[in-house]
């Protein structure tokens, strides 16, 4: 059985990729996925977890990851959420527990 933080880190995964790629994401959205009560805290995780996944030199975006590139803002976000899922899942929980010690 997974842990609250695994399920949280697996609904914010695609958040992030979005973050990552440039793509608009609003607040609601994330609300939606974690709640009110969690939403500052998810969006904080999320925004700087993406900043770890993408280099950008001037308009091109490439995967820090890996090193593919470039990108379209799309391209990014299918590359990320079907190439390193896993991997972002793990930062994200890496985050989540460090924020949470923070609070304690």
């Amino acid at each position: 059985m997974d842990s609250g933080l695994s399920i949280t880190a697996e609904k914010l995964v695609e958040v992030t990729a979005r973050y990552a790629s440039k793509i608009n994401v609003k607040d609601e959205e994330i609300e939606k996925l974690v709640g009110l009560s969690s939403k500052v805290i998810a969006k904080k995780v999320s925004q700087k977890v993406a900043f770890w996944l993408v280099d950008q030199k001037e308009t091109l975006l490439y995967c820090k990851l890996c090193g593919k590139g470039p990108f379209t803002k799309k391209g990014l976000y299918l590359h990320l959420t079907r190439l390193h899922k896993e991997e972002i899942k793990g930062m994200l929980m890496e985050e989540l527990k460090n924020e949470i010690r923070t609070l304690i």
